[in-house]
């Protein structure tokens, strides 16, 4: 991919039928690129030990699986990202001997992060060792393979060491150190836009001042999403204009949770706190 394509993209996804497929092909402008839907669903069966994350997040640590006739790169991109520029000059970038390259997170910058990988020191791992956001990611599947970053990582989720960041722990576990950084505009992540974490600490003020003012990738990284009531993230304009032009209704305001599961995940949220002493 080059020069603006022509694009392979993937869709990996569980269990989207044909009708919906139809309805996202025509959604799309016409262009110079090829879509394929694959369901992942079969993959990650039984792997997941988390209780609050729906089984396609782990459908990344199958990117290898999901394309075995891939020997080149792919950029992963979760749902809930805003592509706003050409991803030409990420597609080229140097990742020398590494196996992904990715922004490191602004929530949990270092292993050693509160919620990042809490047994970091049973696992014998540097403290100061970045920590990435794997919403967004430029692998080189030759070195994934290589690297057996999907046994790793499955290893890591069923060990009594993983903690609450199911796959996004597990693949940083596992490539501890041997990933290539990218800078924020790759992956404007939410907590990015407010001073109130701690992007200054790990990214220069030029790199936090084009990823605010000018990102090439937004990552609606926190809730509520664009689509939902209530909603006041600055690039929330530029995705509804986006989705204004898709087959589907009603897209926009809709409630994150019914009141039931609202009521149960504040419930949880609360006592979350309360055991964590914040």
């Amino acid at each position: 991919m080059s020069g603006g394509g022509p694009f392979r993209v993937t869709v990996i996804h569980d269990s989207v039928d044909e009708q919906l497929q139809m309805r996202i092909r025509r959604s799309l402008p016409a262009s110079d690129h090829e879509l394929s839907f694959i369901d992942s669903t079969p993959f990650v069966v039984n792997r997941s030990r988390s209780n609050h994350l729906p089984v396609a997040t782990y459908f990344r640590l199958f990117l290898a699986d999901v394309l075995p006739q891939c020997r080149g790169r792919v950029l992963y991109l979760d749902v809930d990202v805003l592509v706003r520029r050409d991803v030409t000059a990420l597609w080229d970038l140097d990742v020398h001997d590494n196996a992904l390259a990715a922004v490191q997170s602004v929530h949990y910058p270092f292993v050693a992060t509160r919620g990042a990988v809490n047994d970091w020191r049973k696992l014998g791992l540097d403290p100061a060792t970045r920590f990435f956001n794997a919403g967004v990611m430029l692998v080189d599947l030759e070195r994934w393979r290589g690297a057996d970053v999907k046994r790793s990582a499955l290893s890591y989720l069923e060990s009594d060491s993983l903690g609450g960041g199911a796959d996004q722990e597990a693949l940083n576990v596992a490539l501890s150190g041997r990933w290539e950084a990218l800078t924020p505009t790759w992956n404007q992540q939410t907590p990015l836009l407010s001073d109130h974490h701690g992007a200054h600490l790990i990214f220069s003020e030029g790199e936090i001042d084009e990823a605010r003012s000018d990102p090439a990738i937004v990552h609606f990284q926190t809730r509520p999403k664009p689509w939902h009531r209530g909603c006041t993230h600055p690039w929330r304009q530029d995705w509804l204009e986006c989705a204004a032009n898709v087959e589907f209704d009603g897209i926009e305001g809709r409630r994150e949770r019914r009141l039931p599961a609202e009521a149960r995940w504040r419930a949880r949220r609360a006592a979350s706190a309360i055991l964590k002493g914040r």
